[in-house]
């Protein structure tokens, strides 16, 4: 059975258990998972890039599925600007909050971005993120880590079903647990390689190729 959606997915977990008692229960491993590897991954097809991100107020809402900033350039000031990211106590101690103008910095509070100084227009910003994978059910059935990595679903649910069951045998346990891990990391070394193949060997200057045993 192909494990691309997420009616397949269900099967396959119920049947590795050999129960067909835990339809409910089976969702929840499936949420468990997807809570886990959204924490944990941070691979290109979680990047999400927004070119008309609006500022025109101090505090902004983070998008939905936001997890983890990657970059943040006003575009509608010349030239363009890169805004720096503040911690909320830094950027309190020395913001001045009698003044606006064109933002220069930003932190994040709660569900909110915070700009400083506050904006005197409306500006357009490029946001570029780490957004989380949206959840599969009987209504979105498939994502890209069920597509590419269905194993990071398989073994994750097997994983968090097996603490779940009483009596499991701990070397079952164990044993998913250790799938599982090697699924996630198998799927970093997938995004890493396919980020830099092709990639150009470049030398650093002053290094002999051939004696890089003196090179640390």
């Amino acid at each position: 059975m192909a494990l691309n959606n997420y009616a397949n997915l269900k099967t396959a977990i119920a049947n590795f258990l050999a129960r067909d008692d835990l339809t409910t229960e089976i969702d929840d491993f499936i949420d468990l998972t997807e809570a886990d590897f959204n924490r944990r991954l941070r691979i290109r097809a979680m990047e999400t890039v927004d070119t008309a991100f609006t500022i025109d107020t101090e505090t902004e809402t983070l998008p939905t599925g936001f997890l983890q900033i990657r970059s943040f350039v006003l575009t509608s000031s010349t030239p363009d600007r890169v805004l720096q990211l503040m911690t909320p106590y830094h950027q309190a101690d020395t913001q001045d909050y009698t003044n606006s103008g064109v933002p220069k910095a930003f932190s994040i509070e709660g569900n909110n971005f915070r700009f400083s100084p506050a904006p005197d227009s409306t500006y357009t910003a490029r946001l570029v993120y780490y957004k989380a994978f949206d959840s599969i059910d009987g209504t979105t059935t498939t994502n890209t880590i069920l597509t590419k990595f269905p194993d990071v679903y398989l073994y994750g649910a097997l994983y968090y079903a097996s603490t779940f069951i009483r009596g499991m045998d701990q070397q079952t346990v164990l044993q998913f647990k250790t799938q599982y891990e090697a699924a996630i990391k198998q799927a970093e070394e997938a995004d890493a390689l396919d980020k830099y193949n092709g990639s150009p060997l470049i030398q650093r200057s002053g290094i002999n190729i051939n004696n890089l045993d003196n090179v640390r």
